[in-house]
């Protein structure tokens, strides 16, 4: 009975510590900034626990992170402290010319509603972050780790993405909105498929000047009109 009791009281500790161990584990932030102009700023923000690295026998993954962003044109940054790394990279893209080579994990549809004075933009995403990881070492370190403590390492994982447009949506799907409405945030799961929805309702700048121009002349003859019918109305 004492060594039953011994036992239920080793396995409660050891799931609390396991539960510590991997309660800090990653945080990152992808932030795409678009502008006017057809240019966009992508940044992205990562901390990755020393601990859990070691875990999934991946202790210089944020290097191997790091080199892949380098190679893809990015300047990057690392910071470290005693219990976590992290890598910031950024990069300044042109839209109109940037062509999307996105995995099979990452599906992307976009529908365009052409109007007279504005056009809406309909896009949408459908994620699945696990099966995008490469088939490598890492994939087979998370494949041989029990399920529950692959859930374990994964289920506290922050992911965000924030995307700054420099006009308001028409509708979205996102998880939280600035107060200005222009930057949207959506929370990502690393465990699961993620689905999201946006609506731009861009205006056609061509058309509406000339519907001002034109609403403007007809304003100034309908002006003309009435004063020269006050002129001969005796």
């Amino acid at each position: 009975m004492t060594i039953s009791r011994s036992k239920k009281t080793l396995y409660v500790m050891m799931f609390t510590a396991l539960i510590l161990l991997l309660t800090a584990c990653a945080k990152g932030e992808a932030h795409v900034t678009v502008h006017t102009d057809g240019t966009a700023d992508v940044k992205f923000n990562m901390q990755l626990n020393n601990r859990n690295l070691e875990l999934i026998g991946q202790p210089d993954l944020l290097d191997t992170i790091r080199e892949s962003f380098t190679e893809q044109g990015f300047e990057t940054e690392t910071a470290a402290t005693e219990d976590s790394k992290g890598l910031s990279a950024t990069k300044k893209i042109d839209l109109n010319t940037s062509s999307m080579d996105l995995p099979d994990s990452i599906v992307y549809t976009h529908e365009s509603d052409e109007g007279f004075l504005f056009t809406t933009h309909r896009i949408v995403v459908d994620a699945d972050l696990m099966a995008g990881l490469p088939d490598n070492s890492l994939t087979d370190r998370l494949q041989s780790i029990p399920s529950f403590v692959r859930n374990l390492v994964l289920k506290d994982v922050d992911l965000d993405f924030k995307l700054t447009l420099p006009i308001k949506p028409e509708s979205s799907n996102a998880s939280q909105t600035s107060d200005d409405q222009k930057t949207l945030n959506w929370n990502i799961d690393p465990l699961s498929k993620n689905h999201l929805e946006l609506a731009v309702k861009v205006p056609n700048i061509t058309n509406i000047i000339i519907t001002a121009v034109v609403a403007f002349i007809i304003v100034v003859v309908i002006i003309i009109l009435i004063r020269k019918k006050k002129k001969r109305t005796p």
